[in-house]
């Protein structure tokens, strides 16, 4: 006993070492930026910080992300309210480490952190030195500085366009704009006296764009930034005060970020906002690490020379007058190149086919050979994984046919002669073959179905022992006594393992794993294995030998009886019954009839089938012959489901018999209420007919719409194109006029079909994840159906499995159809949070609502839907509505679901 509890705590402590070690300590990663994720620069460096943490640091980090939203909110009193609302916020969960994202919040650090954010270290970017205003920074401070090269890019500008003469220089009036302008201004000082400067910078945007379109050719425009324009409008600038410039722009245009790269702009010497969040990434985790902020340099420019390949076709533009190193980007390859990549493809596909034909020949016998390896170890590995679980809740009646099929696995997967389960006998003085199974080649002596323990005196005592007895052939077993080797011998065995049955502290027997014709190496992997499975085959039996005992010295007790749930009476030899419960009393008195009064203790059950029998009573000749194999041994188990009328209604009973385990036999007889499960399988097998009609409806509409629609409309573009064909040698000019027709229409065609795509299968899920996915469908329900839709988030995984994706956008799906059919309501929300390990979905209106207990109102095919996807990956649903006070759904999903299988 001492042993046994000093090795319980050393494998305790190893427990304890090995989960410390895999536990990571959290850090709090705080980020301010200048505005919100809705813009592309700072959605670049969140997610550049993001992924280097994931990816680099020790800890577990909790991200925080606010913004300052300098944009929008402008004005001093909004900018003090933001920044008082999260000192607050913070004040009592203190981030291990602030990352500063702009101007805005480099000064709000630099002005509040000593006070509020004491000792807390600071990595800043995404701004240059002199628009953050140069402040002074003390030793809690580090980071990466932008820095703005207009002149630099003005001389790629000049390289490309040797004729330049003017340049016109685009910002905005917001203080990041007028920054950025006068950082500009200083950089193309020298050479105010070579080219003819103008700066727009304080002009409404739709003015802006006018002054664009008409420039002399020998302009270049150098855009800077346009956060708010002279009219007072504010807008975010890779997304749209950038892209309207460059629509509208009739010089090639110039640009001095990244982000606005394939926005139609050329490109230039760029800062590199993906740099800096890399750069800033890399200073985060070396803080993390414990590097202080004053032993780390600060870092000066990202800048990279980037260029839109389109652009510079656009403008007939030259690729290799770029400087050396120059990254381009969208570039799309000629006809030539593209037809020659597919010829040289052509040629070496062929050459490698001729070469893998004869590879695969040679490779084909020998892949086969190790797929069939591979095969059988995972079905080994699948056997040893599902017999622990499989044995843990079978039935001790069960026990004994599921081991012999477990040995006949074996036998077959591991090539081997014979499997042999010996359990001791009490005295210790046999063993008794009690589990067998042989493969069909072996045709020597079986095993004797016992043999007394002096036989083979050292086997025994190494069982006994717990010894595993393991050996290739004959010559190995030096320490066997000559009565333990003849006794081998003469049952033929060559090699054999042979794994102590132990279970509480007792061995029971052995599994024996013999080999007649050839030697066997057994690996100590394989061994390892194996002894799983003699645990999982010992604990069984002694489960099956305490069942055993139990319900032989217990049968007869009433408070065994009266714990069963269900209805059950057992029967002698005879078919009397000698026992009942409660519940056997309470199904005959409530649902019985009057001849239900005989079924107590000492009634002959066979006689009561018999005369429902006579009387013609449904199921009672289906009963009577069960019962009667059963008590004959003919039959191991009996069941039958029979309705029953009642007067609430019809009913389904189930009843089932099986052999009474004692001396003299007997029966025992339950019967069930099943009908909760019979109306459930009903209602499941209704959904599943209203299911298919759903289906089919919509393949018929699919159907229509492609056959009376897009085919009509493709041949009558295919005629178009054949007159079009003809008019192309007599009227070339108008041939072109009509191509350009047939185009657009084709262009038509291919929208509605994306259209209908996205209709049946969401690329937007696939592509943006969960959160943009469900994002961009709310974006695009309301634009379509003319009602406002709220999407809020809040800790949803950057990961989320598809089938989770799907099940959740499916809902938010159907729940604003239904909205939109149903409730009235010019307003809804969705919204979306993270809940420990569960993501949790609502999504409400405040329009008509109903009455869910009001039994005239059904719930519709979209509910039901709804309600058995959540089911299929273990999650939960929600209904709740009241007549004018809107309907709420809620669902609740496990970021590890449990797949289940419909019945």
């Amino acid at each position: 006993m001492p042993n046994l509890l000093l090795v319980v705590t050393v494998c305790f402590l190893l427990w304890s070492t090995a989960l410390a070690e895999q536990l990571k300590q959290t850090r709090r990663v705080l980020v301010f930026s200048e505005v919100g994720r809705s813009a592309p620069a700072v959605a670049i460096v969140e997610e550049e910080i993001h992924a280097a943490l994931d990816e680099k640091s020790p800890y577990d980090v909790e991200f925080y992300s606010e913004s300052l939203e300098t944009t929008f909110f402008p004005d001093e009193t909004s900018q003090n309210n933001l920044r008082n609302l999260y000192i607050r916020k913070y004040a009592t969960r203190k981030p291990d480490l602030i990352i500063a994202a702009g101007p805005s919040p480099i000064q709000f650090m630099v002005k509040v952190h000593e006070r509020f954010f004491p000792g807390v270290p600071i990595v800043f970017c995404g701004s240059s030195e002199e628009q953050a205003g140069r402040p002074k920074l003390d030793d809690r401070f580090t980071g990466v500085w932008m820095t703005i090269e207009a002149a630099r890019t003005l001389e790629v500008a000049r390289r490309l366009q040797p004729s330049t003469r003017r340049v016109v220089v685009v910002g905005g009036v917001a203080p990041f704009d007028k920054h950025a302008e006068d950082i500009v201004r200083e950089n193309l000082r020298s050479y105010e006296a070579k080219m003819e400067f103008t700066y727009l910078t304080d002009l409404d945007i739709q003015t802006l764009c006018d002054r664009l379109k008409h420039l002399p050719n020998d302009a270049i425009i150098l855009y800077t930034t346009i956060q708010e324009d002279a009219a007072g409008k504010h807008f975010i600038n890779a997304r749209q005060s950038g892209p309207m410039v460059a629509k509208a722009a009739n010089v090639p245009i110039y640009t001095l970020a990244d982000t606005l790269v394939g926005q139609g702009f050329v490109g230039g010497y760029v800062s590199s906002y993906a740099a800096q969040g890399k750069v800033a990434a890399d200073i985060a985790v070396k803080v993390l690490e414990g590097t202080k902020p004053q032993d780390i340099p600060v870092v000066r420019g990202t800048n990279v020379y980037m260029f839109d390949a389109r652009a510079l076709r656009r403008w007939g533009l030259k690729e290799a007058m770029l400087p050396p190193g120059s990254s381009v980007l969208y570039h799309e390859p000629t006809l030539t190149e593209r037809y020659k990549g597919e010829m040289i493809g052509t040629l070496l596909v062929f050459a490698a086919l001729v070469i893998l034909v004869g590879y695969l020949l040679i490779e084909r016998s020998r892949l086969a050979h190790v797929e069939r390896e591979l095969e059988s170890e995972a079905r080994f590995e699948r056997l040893i994984s599902e017999l622990s679980s499989y044995f843990i809740d079978l039935p001790a009646d069960k026990i004994d046919a599921e081991i012999e099929q477990v040995l006949k696995r074996l036998v077959n997967y591991l090539a081997i002669d014979r499997v042999n389960i010996f359990e001791f006998t009490a005295d210790r003085t046999e063993l008794v073959l009690t589990h067998s199974s042989a493969a069909t080649r072996d045709t020597s002596a079986t095993a004797p179905h016992r043999y007394r323990t002096p036989e083979l005196p050292w086997y025994t005592r190494k069982l006994l022992n717990n010894e595993l007895i393991v050996f290739t052939n004959m010559d190995q077993l030096l320490e066997a006594t000559h009565e333990d080797k003849a006794f081998l011998q003469r049952q033929g065995i060559q090699s054999n393992l042979a794994i102590p049955l132990e279970a509480e502290g007792s061995v029971l027997g052995c599994l024996s794993f013999v080999t007649v014709y050839e030697d066997r190496v057994w690996s100590s992997r394989l061994v390892d294995q194996l002894k799983i499975v003699g645990q999982v085959f010992a604990n069984a039996l002694m489960r099956k030998r305490s069942d055993e005992a139990l319900v032989a010295s217990e049968m007869l007790k009433g408070a065994i009886l009266a714990s069963i749930s269900s209805g059950l009476a057992v029967l002698d030899q005879r078919g009397e019954i000698v026992a009942v419960n409660s519940r056997w009393n309470e199904f005959s008195r409530v649902y019985g009839t009057s001849r239900d009064v005989e079924l107590q203790v000492g009634t002959n059950y066979l006689e009561v089938c018999q005369r429902a029998l006579v009387s013609g009573t449904a199921g009672a000749a289906q009963a009577l012959a069960g019962v009667k194999a059963v008590l004959q041994g003919e039959s191991q188990y009996f069941e039958t489901e029979y309705p029953h009328p009642t007067p609430d209604g019809q009913r389904w009973f189930s009843m089932g018999v099986t052999p009474l385990q004692a001396v003299d036999g007997g029966a025992v007889i339950t019967f069930n209420d099943i009908t909760e499960r019979k109306l459930a399988e009903q209602e499941r097998e209704e959904l599943a007919g209203r299911l298919i009609n759903a289906q089919e409806q919509e393949r018929s509409r699919l159907a229509r719409e492609l056959h009376d629609d897009f085919n009509q409309r493709l041949a009558v573009l295919a005629v178009d194109l054949e007159r079009c064909g003809e008019m192309i040698k007599h009227s070339p000019a108008e041939a072109s006029e009509r191509m350009l027709e047939l185009w657009n229409r084709a262009s038509e065609i291919g929208a509605d079909l994306h259209t209908l795509s996205h209709q049946l299968h969401s690329s937007t899920l696939e592509s943006l994840g969960l959160v943009l996915g469900v994002n961009a469908f709310c974006a695009e329900f309301a634009e379509q159906q003319g009602i406002q839709v709220d999407f809020v988030y809040e800790n949803i995984p950057r990961s989320v499995a598809p089938q989770i994706s799907l099940c959740l956008f499916r809902i938010v799906q159907e729940g604003l159809r239904n909205v939109k059919k149903h409730s009235g309501s010019s307003r809804a929300e969705v919204r979306l949070e993270g809940i420990d390990d569960a993501i949790h979905l609502s999504l409400f209106d405040r329009g008509m609502g109903f009455d869910r207990h009001n039994p005239s109102i059904h719930v519709g095919l979209g509910v039901r839907s709804m309600e058995e996807r959540l089911r299929l990956i273990g999650g939960r649903f929600e209904l709740k509505s009241d007549p004018m006070q809107g309907t709420r759904i809620d669902a609740w999903v496990p970021l590890k679901p449990a797949m289940v299988r419909a019945s």
